[in-house]
């Protein structure tokens, strides 16, 4: 049963901020519930492309037909267009440690999964974490705050620091269990340390399976030769669209050690380590190597991540478009699905799956700005600079002149976009009154479709799997916003407005909180406020022109 509070109220929008400024008189009834309460089940329908899990309310609703038995579902693989290597099954010990039904061991390592992949971790995770909003009083969320930036330094540590990050693969491994546990040794709690035996466990498996770990050691063994040359390590980051991007990761694919000279042949994406002494290099959104240098314990491997000319599949039918390579998101949302007979460890590693899902999006909303900063001249970005024009517009000091970056209002939420869902909703106003409605929508974690769908995985909890719930929240939403629209919950509605841009990150690429504007033009009536049949118009650019006399 759908369950809301209804406030009729006048709003009044200013960029994000939105207030109640009239009530209604109280002796009008209000219907808070509706009967019909929606059930959807599990995800039991599959791609028959890539045999990805999805719910009947996700289907393509213009290419499906339930009577020809033809669903069809396109956010996966995009009609058998994408096609994408395997992950392989974790190695022991970690087949072992990442089970959610396991034991006292399996339970602690999946309480400090975060703990342990940053001792093993290649790059720093540089964003501000907001540690705040885990007081014990609700699931674990990670949540970030700012741009993320990856970083790897130098081989070898200055002299008087302590090696960090890629560095203890090289510096002092005589000690490098003692090392690796001395980062987070600052934690006070007992129940946040991490077991040594689990750690040298993990050192073992990483020197035998992971070829970036051995590239690493291989770097160790010339820097401890007397006679050794300088030695360097190039990270590839090839852009070649020709080469086969479905096969799986040779040694040398992601990294190779450099003796000697540097060749002329290094690409511009490519990252070359010092021995010693060398800058922080920042490692692109766009670059292969990326997620296997972050996260280890996902990709034991060192796994290709996504880079540049991964293309669509040839002779397939499927979802057609001007493109013929994949997306960043896209590629991300490839590995967001369970699939039958397939091992998936971004899914199926509690809170490091969290993590890996925030970071995931951060490098989707990266590369979209990357895109928009390198494209200013098609936006006309030079309109709004220059002194004369600063002049113009009643500038009195230089802080606002300059170059400056500008994003278009098809970016949710720049200014742009803001100040357009404002006129939007003051040129509804202005034509049909202040608005009657006000709701919000917000996720339930028991939601029995949540529960059927992680039965998959024994032991997880909704916080585990926040793509599972961001999904049946979105289907909910789209119930929600269909029922109202068509009068069965309040009565026919004459204008509605929805503001998806409240965003948050669990590790779902796209949350949104839903803002809902209605207008009712409402009498008193016995049991609910009785309004005229909605207008067929919508509020295009046009009608916003026309409203607003532009």
């Amino acid at each position: 049963m759908h369950c809301l509070t209804i406030f009729p109220v006048c709003l009044l929008l200013a960029a994000v901020h939105i207030q109640c400024v009239h009530i209604l008189p109280s002796e009008l009834p209000v219907i808070e519930t509706y009967s019909g309460r929606s059930y959807y089940g599990g995800p039991d329908y599959v791609c028959e492309h890539c045999n990805a899990f999805f719910w009947y309310q996700e289907r393509v609703v213009s290419l499906s037909s339930y009577a020809q038995k033809s669903i069809v579902y396109h956010s996966c693989c995009r009609g058998g267009r994408i096609s994408l290597p395997k992950h392989r099954p974790f190695p022991p010990p970690l087949c072992d440690l990442i089970r959610f039904n396991g034991g006292l061991a399996a339970n602690s390592f999946m309480k400090l999964i975060r703990h342990y992949n940053s001792m093993f971790a290649f790059t720093s995770l540089g964003v501000d974490i907001d540690r705040s909003i885990n007081t014990g009083r609700g699931p674990y969320i990670f949540r970030i705050n700012g741009v993320v930036h990856h970083r790897i330094g130098s081989l070898i540590p200055d002299e008087g620091n302590r090696p960090q990050y890629a560095q203890l693969y090289i510096y002092d491994t005589a000690n490098e269990v003692q090392n690796r546990l001395a980062i987070h040794s600052s934690d006070a709690n007992s129940d946040s340390m991490a077991c040594p035996q689990v750690v040298e466990s993990l050192i073992s498996m990483f020197d035998q399976c992971n070829p970036l770990v051995k590239e690493f050691r291989m770097a160790r063994d010339r820097l401890l030769s007397p006679t050794s040359p300088d030695v360097r390590i190039r990270l590839f980051g090839s852009s070649d669209t020709s080469a086969d991007r479905y096969s799986l990761p040779a040694v040398n694919e992601l990294a190779a050690l450099i003796v000697g000279d540097i060749s002329s042949s290094t690409h511009p994406f490519d990252i070359v380590l010092e021995s010693c002494k060398g800058k922080f290099r920042r490692v692109p959104p766009i670059h292969p190597a990326l997620m296997a240098l972050q996260y280890p314990i996902l990709f034991p491997y060192g796994d290709k991540g996504y880079q540049l000319g991964i293309r669509f599949r040839d002779g397939c039918l499927g979802c057609q478009g001007s493109r013929n390579e994949v997306s960043m998101m896209e590629f991300y949302s490839y590995y967001q699905h369970y699939r039958r007979r397939e091992p998936n460890p971004v899914l199926c590693s509690g809170r490091l799956s969290q993590q890996y899902g925030v970071n995931a999006y951060s490098c989707v909303e990266a590369n979209r700005l990357s895109f928009h900063f390198f494209n200013q001249k098609n936006l006309r970005s030079e309109t709004y600079q220059g002194i004369s024009d600063a002049l113009c517009k009643g500038a009195s000091t230089g802080k606002d002149v300059g170059i400056k970056t500008m994003l278009p209002a098809s970016y949710p939420g720049s200014r742009r976009n803001l100040n357009q869902n404002y006129h939007d909703c003051m040129a509804i106003s202005r034509a049909y009154g202040s608005p009657t409605l006000f709701t919000t929508f917000t996720c339930n974690a028991n939601w029995p479709e949540i529960a059927e769908a992680l039965r998959c995985e024994p032991g997880q909890k909704p916080p585990d799997r926040a793509d599972i719930t961001s999904r049946v929240f979105h289907m909910k939403l789209q119930e929600y916003i269909d029922d109202i629209r068509s009068g069965d919950a309040y009565g026919p509605v004459t204008a509605c407005e929805n503001f998806p841009y409240l965003r948050f990150s669990h590790s779902s690429f796209v949350g949104v909180i839903s803002v809902l504007l209605m207008f009712f033009s409402f009498c008193c009536s016995r049991r609910y406020y009785r309004v005229p049949k909605k207008r067929p118009s919508s509020c295009s650019h046009s009608y916003l022109a026309k409203q607003l006399r532009w």
